[in-house]
């Protein structure tokens, strides 16, 4: 009985993983899944199968597949929440969303770290377009003007004046060396094995 209630207060590990385009916020995902062998969900991914079921015919429409993308993964949290497993998501959240999964993780009992990549605009607009020409990306993340710099520029400057929540790892992520960073990754090896 007392084992069990010990058990009531170990606290699970919900790991966020968001930041600026073209940061290497998915690859840096995998890197932790395998690191913790732990799952994780990526927003343009769920957004992809959407994409390719239910279809879209213009921004409107891409914009709700989106909306429609953050509730599966409210979704998947609850359900993993059953497991008394740890998980990792990825997205360019927004402040509502965090605020959702800061209180679904509350109420399961979960501690969650949020990692936010940065980087310098001009560096990353470079690498987004190498990205939309060079890896055959999905349709489902075309249906912007973000190859043009100031659009681009403009939707940085937005998406960093969202509020974050809780406990945050800044990351520079000019280049790709944080993801073998020996400082960076200690300070995640802590959090998730903290209890």
């Amino acid at each position: 009985k007392t084992n069990l209630n010990f058990a009531r207060y170990i606290m699970k590990k919900l790991l966020l993983i968001m930041g600026d385009l073209a940061t290497g916020k998915s690859t840096f995902a995998n890197i932790l899944s395998k690191r913790y062998d732990t799952n994780v969900f990526f927003k343009d991914s769920i957004k992809e199968v959407l994409g390719d079921t239910i279809g879209f015919s213009n921004r409107e429409e891409n914009k709700k597949l989106s909306r429609a993308t953050m509730e599966l993964m409210f979704f998947i949290f609850s359900e993993f929440e059953k497991l008394d497993k740890n998980l990792i998501l990825e997205s360019n959240f927004h402040t509502i969303e965090l605020e959702t999964l800061h209180k679904m993780a509350y109420e399961k009992n979960y501690e969650v770290l949020t990692l936010v990549l940065r980087g310098d605009v001009e560096i990353l607009h470079k690498r987004y377009l190498n990205r939309m020409h060079n890896e055959n990306r999905h349709p489902v993340h075309l249906s912007t003007t973000l190859d043009v710099f100031d659009d681009f520029r403009r939707y940085t400057e937005y998406s960093r004046s969202e509020k974050i929540l809780g406990n945050t790892i800044d990351i520079n992520a000019n280049d790709f060396s944080y993801q073998t960073n020996i400082d960076v990754l200690e300070k995640i090896d802590q959090f998730m094995r903290d209890c």
